[in-house]
C-alpha cells in the first residue's frame, strides 16, 4: 500500500512538472506576443508624433507667411487709396501757371489760327458738341460762349466729379488752358468723360480755338456767328426717330453692353454711354449698323438689333445715373 502510494506521488509530481513547464513557456509566448505587440504600437505612436511635429512646422510656417502676406495687402491697400486721394486732388496749377508749365501746350501755339481750317478740324468734335446758333448741349456740353466759361458751370449739365471740381478751384476756359485740354484732356482734368486722346499738331489747336472764339462773346467781343451745319451720320427716316423706346426692355438688352461699357460713365478706355441724348444714340447705333462707323464688333452688335431695341438701348442709357 505504501509502494502504491509513493508511486501514486510520482506520478502525480511528473505531471505537475509537465504542467508547469508548459504553463512557463506558454506565459512566455504570451508575454513575448504582448510585448511585440506593444513595440508595434510605440512605433506607431513614434510614426504618428513626427506626423503631428511635421504638420506643427507646416502650421507655423503658414502662419508666417501669411503673416507676410496680411501686411503686403496691407501695404498695396494703402499704396491704392495714397494714389486715388492724390489722383482726386484738383491740378490746378497748370491752369495758373505760366507757358512753361509741362501741362500748357507751347507757347508757339498760343495763337488763334485760320477759322476755316479749325471748322474742319472740329468735325472730330461734331459727334459730342454742337456750336452755333440753336445749339444744344448733347453727350458734351455745347460750346458756344466757351472762352471766359468756367470749367464745370455751363447749368444743365451733368459733368464728371473731376470736372466739377477743377472748376470750383478756378479753371476757365481761356486761350492758355483750351489749348491744353485740347493737347490732352486728361492731363489736365485727369478723370474728364470726354473720351478724346487730344490734338497732337499745334496748328490744328491754333485753327479750332480760332474757329471757336467766333462763337463766344468774350473776350474779343465777337457776336454768335450763324448757324454751323451739323449733318447727322445717318439721316434717318422720321418714324424712326420717333420711336419712344421702352426702358425696362432697354435694362434687359444693356446687360450686353454692360459687359464693356462701364455703367457708372467712366471711360476706361471705352467710349462712356451713359446721359446720351436719345437721338445721337440712335443715329450713332444706326451708323454702326451700315458700317459707317468702322468698330467691327460695334457693327456686328448694331447689326442684331432690330430699330426697336435701338431705341429701348437709347431710352434706357439716356436715364441712366
Amino acid at each position: 500500500m505504501a509502494h502504491s502510494s509513493g508511486l501514486f506521488i510520482s506520478v502525480i509530481g511528473g505531471a505537475a512538472l509537465v504542467l508547469g513547464a508548459s504553463y512557463g513557456w506558454t506565459a512566455r509566448e504570451f508575454r513575448a506576443a504582448e510585448l511585440d505587440v506593444l513595440t508595434d504600437r510605440v512605433g506607431q505612436l513614434e510614426r504618428s508624433n513626427a506626423d503631428w511635429a511635421s504638420k506643427a512646422d507646416q502650421t507655423s510656417a503658414l502662419e508666417a507667411r501669411l503673416s507676410e502676406l496680411e501686411t503686403e495687402l496691407s501695404a498695396a491697400l494703402q499704396a491704392a487709396e495714397d494714389a486715388k486721394q492724390a489722383a482726386m486732388q484738383p491740378v490746378a496749377e497748370p491752369v495758373q501757371e505760366s507757358a512753361t508749365d509741362p501741362v500748357i501746350a507751347d507757347a508757339s501755339a498760343l495763337e488763334f489760327g485760320d477759322p476755316a481750317r479749325g471748322e474742319e478740324v472740329f468735325a472730330q468734335c461734331r459727334s459730342c458738341h454742337q456750336i452755333g446758333q440753336g445749339a444744344t448741349d448733347r453727350i458734351g456740353p455745347h460750346l458756344n460762349g466757351i472762352f471766359g466759361r468756367r470749367a464745370g458751370a455751363h447749368d444743365g449739365f451733368r459733368y464728371s466729379e473731376d470736372m466739377s471740381m477743377m472748376g470750383s478751384d478756378g479753371l476757365t476756359w481761356e486761350l492758355d488752358t483750351l489749348n491744353a485740354y485740347l493737347e490732352n484732356p486728361k492731363a489736365l482734368v485727369s478723370r474728364t468723360r470726354m473720351n478724346f486722346a487730344g490734338l497732337d499738331d499745334p496748328q490744328d489747336r491754333s485753327n479750332i480755338l480760332a474757329y471757336l472764339r467766333q462763337f463766344s462773346a468774350s473776350p474779343q467781343n465777337i457776336p454768335e456767328a450763324a448757324p454751323t451745319a451739323q449733318a447727322r451720320e445717318v439721316e434717318l427716316a422720321p418714324e424712326v426717330l420717333a420711336i419712344v423706346g421702352d426702358t425696362d426692355y432697354g435694362e434687359y438688352l444693356a446687360s450686353e453692353c454692360k459687359t464693356c461699357h462701364q455703367q457708372d460713365g467712366s471711360d476706361q478706355g471705352i467710349p462712356a454711354i451713359t446721359q446720351w441724348p436719345t437721338e445721337d444714340f440712335v443715329v450713332a447705333m444706326h451708323a454702326y449698323k451700315r458700317k459707317i462707323r468702322p468698330h467691327p464688333v460695334m457693327q456686328m452688335m448694331a447689326n442684331r438689333l432690330s430699330d426697336e431695341e435701338i431705341a429701348a438701348l437709347a431710352a434706357y442709357f439716356a436715364q441712366t445715373e
